[in-house]
């Protein structure tokens, strides 16, 4: 890989692009409509990131992104010649990022890529979108990062993406206080602590469209109505997110287990953001230490139209994504 290949930036606005109404708007600013060009926030440091190449891709709200914008920009990464750019930088809003990183690090990419985001505009005194932005960029044209392959860029450090989630709406430290980095970038230097752990579904073909998947958030006195409608509206899967370490109430495992009787792929996940779900027992599968969101991502993928794996496999993928 060489030092002089441009990285790519791949800009769907979000915060890291939003332009407030003055320097001490940092929770108002979505409501201007505004969004400053990937070369405007750029242009102040410039200098500091080396070559660049930018790629403006319609910009949305990260949280209201379609299955098909979706698996259209991993479709984007994985057609990107690694003999022509050293890696790529995926800037997007903060509120969908965990669930599109953990979906590009699943299927992975040709290149290295680096998944960043902004909790402050770069119009707002304090802003984290320039030294979020120029770290990714030295993340994915570090050597270090390729065997990493996917991941998250945020406040100083690099996060795995089945690891890293959204933990404070407002707060810079929101990605980084949520998991334990993979490595630090001191100095505009990544410096790797942790050991690299590819997506499981990385060369499988990127399939044509993503099951239907839904997720039912457990809660005391909950009778599994939830569960019987999505059933009858005909879901592939369900990911029950319990309470606790992933227990749904009496009612909602009897739902489960009839769901599970007809053919609908059952995993149980917990609605508590650490720690590991419980194991089940069969007929369900564990999302182990996966969120609820993003166990509802990879059996989108694994049941996508044209396959559907044994339960063994499909619970073996939920292993290797947790790690």
């Amino acid at each position: 890989m060489s030092a002089g290949l441009p990285v790519h930036w791949l800009s769907l606005g979000g915060t890291l692009q939003a332009h407030g109404h003055d320097p001490l708007d940092t929770d108002r600013y979505w409501r201007t409509g505004r969004s400053l060009p990937p070369e405007e926030v750029l242009e102040p440091v410039r200098p500091l990131v080396g070559p660049v190449s930018i790629e403006a891709v319609e910009a949305r709200p990260s949280h209201d992104l379609a299955p098909e914008a979706l698996l259209g920009l991993v479709a984007r990464l994985r057609a990107l010649d690694p003999t022509a750019v050293a890696g790529a930088v995926v800037s997007l809003g903060s509120n969908g990022l965990e669930e599109v990183a953990f979906l590009i690090w699943l299927l992975g990419a040709r290149v290295p890529v680096a998944v960043t985001a902004a909790m402050r505009p770069p119009t707002a005194i304090g802003s984290d979108a320039l030294p979020n932005l120029v770290d990714a960029l030295a993340v994915a044209r570090s050597p270090g990062v390729r065997e990493h392959g996917v991941v998250v860029v945020s406040d100083g450090a690099v996060l795995h993406p089945a690891e890293a989630m959204k933990s404070h709406s407002s707060r810079v430290d929101s990605f980084r206080a949520s998991a334990t980095p993979v490595g630090e970038i001191r100095t505009g230097v990544p410096r790797w602590s942790r050991r690299a752990r590819t997506g499981p579904l990385r060369d499988a073909p990127l399939p044509a469209g993503l099951a239907p998947v839904e997720i039912v958030t457990s809660y005391v006195g909950a009778d599994g109505a939830a569960v019987r409608s999505a059933v009858e509206r005909g879901v592939s899967g369900i990911v029950s997110a319990g309470t606790g370490a992933g227990f749904p109430t009496g009612g909602e495992r009897l739902a489960l287990e009839d769901a599970a009787a007809r053919g609908v792929v059952v995993c149980q996940a917990q609605r508590t953001p650490y720690g590991s779900t419980a194991p089940a027992g069969e007929p369900l599968l564990c999302a182990r230490e996966l969120t609820p969101q993003k166990a509802r991502l990879l059996l989108a993928v694994a049941l996508a139209p044209g396959g559907r794996p044994p339960l063994g496999d499909l619970q073996g993928l939920l292993d290797d994504a947790s790690g």
